[in-house]
């Protein structure tokens, strides 16, 4: 009996020990773009989550800071899987589809879709007039180069004007280079806090929001490598939107933001995001924030 019992202790010590003692993986991501980029904190806390749970079946990992990349590189370090960059984080389109391989879990659920406008603090009384979507094209909008959202408020007949730097855009819209600087509601309130002392012309209007699905995704080279990454980390992901730990921290990171915009009773307006795959994850509910049902939760994480 004795040996059965050092045989089955041996067997738990290869299964959770041996993988704990081999090299770490690791996960390569862009770093912030300057001491007040703080978009990407929430995202990268899931994915540093995420492969947590995933170290008793895959043992070690450890997440790196790159160089700071446009968004352009990034894509082209992926494609090319050169080692300098392993996952970013972006949204979805068909070309890039086509390069690089997708988690397609839409990593705030979308929230950065709900749009909220940083203004200039004079200009307040011009949105109180705002009853349409034509009254919203009379507006200019900045937007970075790059940003997928140029394409998807072009189509929509939006008048968009571009800047090369995240934080020029803050710049230009002080300057009245633009009439709107178009922010996610996941993005605006930490962007807002950060700046208001040194831009006391920025100003965040507080009754209109602007919607149209943008499903955020961690990509992956399309390679072994990049597919294994992938598969662990989706494995994670899928795990904690089970128990209850994806949903946690999503209100964690966001449920002062969703109170303090007053989402819910802002005047809503939708546009098409003709950028959509087929393969968009709409049928599951539980990777969509929506308005109407979004309940800030307790305090207390969920028991795994």
């Amino acid at each position: 009996m004795e040996g059965i019992y050092r045989f089955l202790i041996a067997i738990v010590i290869a299964v959770f020990v041996a993988p704990a003692s081999a090299e770490p993986v690791t996960y390569i991501y862009n770093a912030p773009e300057s001491e007040l980029d703080r978009r990407y904190v929430y995202h990268w806390k899931i994915l540093e989550t995420a492969l947590e749970r995933t170290v008793p079946k895959h043992g070690p990992f450890r997440m790196v800071a790159s160089e700071v990349m446009t968004e352009r590189r990034q894509v082209s370090e992926l494609e090319r899987a050169g080692g300098k960059l392993t996952v970013m984080y972006l949204d979805t389109t068909p070309e890039l589809e086509k390069k690089l391989f997708p988690i397609r879990i839409p990593v705030d659920k979308s929230l950065v879709g709900y749009r909220v406008f940083l203004i200039h603090k004079d200009d307040q009384q011009r949105f109180a007039a705002v009853h349409s979507l034509d009254d919203l094209r009379a507006f200019t909008y900045g937007l970075g180069a790059s940003w997928v959202d140029v394409e998807i408020l072009k189509f929509n007949r939006f008048k968009v004007n571009t800047g090369s730097s995240y934080d020029g855009l803050f710049r230009m819209l002080v300057n009245r280079r633009f009439d709107i600087l178009s922010r996610g509601a996941s993005e605006v309130l930490g962007e807002y806090n950060a700046r208001k002392d040194s831009m006391p012309d920025v100003h965040i209007e507080p009754n209109i929001l602007l919607y149209y699905p943008l499903p955020m995704y961690f990509w992956f080279s399309k390679t072994d490598e990049g597919r294994q990454l992938a598969a662990r980390a989706e494995e994670g992901m899928r795990l904690m939107i089970d128990d209850g730990t994806f949903d946690w921290i999503f209100d964690q990171f966001h449920r002062e933001a969703i109170a303090t915009l007053r989402l819910n009773e802002r005047k809503l307006f939708t546009i098409e995001n003709p950028l959509l795959v087929p393969e968009t994850p709409f049928e599951d509910k539980r990777l969509w924030f929506e308005l109407g049902t979004y309940r800030a939760g307790t305090a207390d994480a969920p028991s795994r």
